[in-house]
């Protein structure tokens, strides 16, 4: 992602009135934390390649919110806020595709564990990101509603256990919508489309999730659409 692109996912996130967003397959090289305009910049990539890279940005009403931030590695970022009643820990992620080796996608599931494992444990979670995987349409208790699309591959197999191992739903099958707010990517000759990216959260807050749905038409310079979650935390 170049200026100009960070520029223009900055005017969408005022335009649609967006507190936090993550991105995946950033490719920027090294990590760090930078302010740009109204956003703080939370990233981390490789040191030297161009590959992989995940950020969150913060609009800076939030910013005093911000407890601190975990580059893990460039598939996995985080920050905690400040919340009431119970703090946040937010993380971005970006999967191995599903043409990846084993121990590549193994390394993913064994750092995200790590992190999620070292969140106090009174924090809501919330992953975000692009998971390269497909969970499905039969939904299953606890973890995915009636609104998944597709049919459910191995990856999207890997990405259910993790959530039924962490009590974490997918917020994005649990909000009836037209399927073109469920599909978050689209192949560059228009002809697939998929549900690979999702936002997952703690069981425990369900009821906090108001909405969750894709927003088609968001200029983000990318093939995957925004996917918007819209959080109540009381």
């Amino acid at each position: 992602m170049n200026q100009g692109k960070l520029d223009v996912v900055k005017g969408e996130m005022s335009r649609v009135n967006i507190d936090i967003l993550g991105i995946s397959e950033l490719k920027w090289t090294g990590m760090g934390h930078f302010i740009s305009d109204d956003y703080h910049i939370f990233y981390c990539g490789q040191e030297n390649h161009r590959r992989n890279g995940v950020a969150i940005i913060v609009n800076k009403r939030l910013s005093n919110s911000v407890l601190g931030y975990n580059p893990k590695n460039d598939r996995i970022i985080s920050i905690r806020l400040l919340g009431k009643p119970i703090n946040v820990t937010v993380i971005q992620v970006y999967a191995p595709t599903t043409g990846a080796d084993d121990e590549e996608i193994e390394d993913f599931y064994v750092s995200l564990q790590q992190l999620v494992d070292a969140t106090p444990k009174k924090d809501t979670i919330a992953i975000m990101g692009d998971w390269n995987a497909k969970v499905g349409s039969k939904p299953i208790t606890g973890i995915t509603g009636n609104f998944g699309l597709g049919d459910r591959n191995e990856a999207g197999d890997r990405l259910l256990d993790f959530c039924q191992n962490n009590s974490l739903f997918i917020t994005n099958t649990c909000f009836q919508q037209p399927k073109r707010r469920l599909y978050t990517w689209t192949s560059p000759n228009g002809q697939y489309k998929k549900q690979i990216d999702y936002i997952l959260s703690s069981q425990r807050w369900r009821s906090s999730i108001q909405l969750t749905k894709t927003r088609p038409g968001a200029d983000c310079g990318s093939d995957h659409e925004l996917l918007i979650a819209k959080f109540q935390m009381k």
